[in-house]
């Protein structure tokens, strides 16, 4: 058994009185015999008390300097232990033997809402748990004070400000060497961040698993170490599989083994640049029924060490989706029998206008020949002058026919892709001279005047002739026709941002909104609508010169000015404009 200071002190200072008289006896004895003075007595006491005195107070120096020292340790260790407590991120609080609250730390404030003048004392808060977890936690709280063990609980707070927290209370006893139970120290973490995470996590899990089971979409997960798949719900319902864990050789055996060979080098190349992978395949269904999906995937790669090389190369898992399109499979399948069967069509009917154009030009062309030759009475008189009249009409309505048979022609053959170009450098300004000189010639009767600006001269561009020639006429034809007597038709050309610009403007009654949107666009499109037309026409000019202006790279822009009248322009790109210069002089 350890005795205490006081103790030690006292029966140190019972032997040291003891042993100081019987020496001192002794001593008396050998060096004075028996004979004592009247003054040995006193001496001996005053001597006892001095070094007794001196003996207790360097006992007691050593005492107090300990005592000072435990003194002065408990305070710096009861500092640390409040900064620590005030700066530590969880509250901590501290419960006597008799259940009351002796230290609370701020951060202990802060998660219950506690006002931070609240003094110790009282119990642990119990009223601030949530009623839905306030019998369980103060149960606990019970049966682990009682039996002196470790109490950890978890369970919501209602703040005073409303607001509800959730709550990790840990508390361990807290036992004096006699054994003597002091009470419990304890600490509570805030966990409603995590709390809140999870139900996040939860949401979101839940939203994701609805989208994808509305959605159609299965979600399939390979881990290449041991070869198993997961499959979604959705997943296992595209493929007619039952619920429960599959091998991957289960699904792979529904693929083709030619198309399996296919997907496999095609996901190899994509791995091989850690792009992800998609891809559509056949497979033959747990039903036994063929159907196409949609399979996109990529891989997952392990954080390995930068001298695992070999291991980085692979991944070690592939994720992805699986969407059945069987239905739009066969759709696409419908649609390009239906395109097949539309372009199949379309060529029989450019073969069919092409054949029948040239079937018409060889009884027009005899029509037109010999109804000159009896307009000019060529072998002699006619008799009748009525008859080289109607000759006439006859080699004029020819001509129209013949220039509707070659449109049709034309447009067969852009259609058909056959109308090549053959580009020459050509003088603008004459190829418009002899466009405006042809027009006049047909339109003798017309009182119309044609101009033209001096913007042209001087401008080469590199176009085929032909196609030039007949873009100007019918430019030239269709103003001409929709002018009115004592008219006017423009002709101008300059250089603008967007290329060569050539435009024919005239003053007739212009167009209407629908039509101008949409003319040049179709073909067989005319300015007058068919009920109230006053000109003749087969609406292809302007589709057969839009067509013509495509091919060479260029523009089509149908105007109605403000002022009235009509303006069509065309514009060739700037790659097509040549510089004037000696070495460009036109031949002779």
């Amino acid at each position: 058994m350890r005795l205490g200071a006081a103790t030690r002190i006292c029966l140190g200072y019972a032997l040291l009185g003891g042993l100081w008289v019987l020496g001192s006896d002794i001593a008396l004895d050998v060096t004075l015999g028996p004979v004592h003075a009247a003054w040995v007595g006193p001496a001996k006491g005053v001597g006892f008390v001095l070094v007794t005195a001196l003996l207790l107070h360097r006992v007691l120096l050593r005492a107090l300097a300990a005592d000072a020292r435990k003194t002065r340790d408990l305070a710096i260790s009861e500092a640390r232990y409040s900064a620590l407590a005030d700066m530590a991120p969880v509250g901590i609080f501290h419960v006597d033997s008799a259940g009351q609250i002796t230290y609370r730390n701020p951060r202990l404030r802060e998660i219950t809402g506690m006002p931070a003048e609240l003094d110790p004392g009282g119990s642990w808060e119990w009223w601030l748990i949530h009623s839905e977890d306030h019998k369980r936690a103060q149960s606990r709280w019970m049966t682990a004070t009682q039996l002196g063990e470790r109490y950890a609980e978890e369970f919501r707070i209602r703040r005073p400000d409303g607001r509800v927290v959730w709550v990790l209370c840990e508390a361990v006893p807290v036992t004096a060497r006699e054994g003597e139970r002091l009470g419990y120290v304890g600490m509570a973490i805030d966990l409603t961040a995590q709390h809140l995470a999870a139900e996040a996590i939860r949401q979101e899990k839940e939203r994701y698993e609805l989208a994808t089971d509305g959605s159609a979409v299965g979600i399939w997960d390979w881990h290449l170490g041991d070869d198993s798949l997961h499959l979604s719900g959705q997943a296992l319902t595209l493929v007619h599989l039952p619920p429960g864990h599959h091998r991957i050789r289960r699904v792979l055996g529904m693929i083709p083994k030619a198309e399996r060979a296919r997907a496999f080098r095609q996901i190899r190349d994509q791995l091989r640049l850690r792009l992800p992978f998609d891809l559509e395949l056949p497979m033959v269904c747990a039903d036994g029924v063929g159907r196409w999906f949609h399979v996109r995937g990529q891989g997952v790669w392990p954080a390995v060490a930068p001298d695992d090389e070999c291991d980085a190369r692979r991944p070690s898992r592939l994720l992805g989706s699986l969407m059945d399109i069987t239905v739009r499979k066969e759709t696409d399948g419908q649609l390009a029998r239906a395109r097949h069967d539309a372009e199949m069509a379309s060529r029989s009917k450019t073969a069919f206008l092409a054949s029948m154009s040239h079937e018409l030009r060889t009884p027009l062309n005899a029509i037109i020949g010999f109804s000159e030759l009896i307009t000019q009475q060529t072998y002699g008189p006619v008799g009748d002058a009525r008859y080289a009249d109607y000759a006439e009409d006859i080699r004029v309505s020819g001509m129209h026919l013949l220039e509707l048979v070659n449109d049709i022609l034309d447009v067969a053959r852009m259609e058909a892709g056959r109308f090549e170009l053959e580009d020459k450098v050509v003088d603008i300004a004459a190829e418009v001279a002899v466009a405006v000189r042809q027009i006049q010639a047909g339109n003798l009767r017309r009182e119309i005047e044609i101009t033209v600006s001096p913007g042209a001269n001087g401008l080469h561009a590199m176009l085929d002739p032909t196609a030039l020639r007949q873009v100007l006429l019918n430019l030239l034809g269709n103003a001409v026709k929709f002018t009115p007597d004592g008219g006017q038709v423009t002709v101008s050309a300059d250089i603008r941002r967007e290329g060569l610009a050539l435009s024919v403007t005239d003053t007739g009654p212009g167009i209407s909104r629908y039509v101008l949107e949409n003319l040049g666009t179709q073909p067989f499109l005319q300015a007058e609508p068919s009920l109230r037309r006053r000109h003749g026409g087969s609406g292809l000019g302007l589709f057969i010169v839009r067509r013509l202006m495509e091919l060479h790279g260029g523009s089509l822009l149908v105007e109605c000015p403000p002022g009235g009248g009509t303006r069509v322009t065309v514009i060739f790109p700037p790659d097509r404009q040549v510089p004037p210069g000696p070495a460009l002089a036109m031949p002779p």
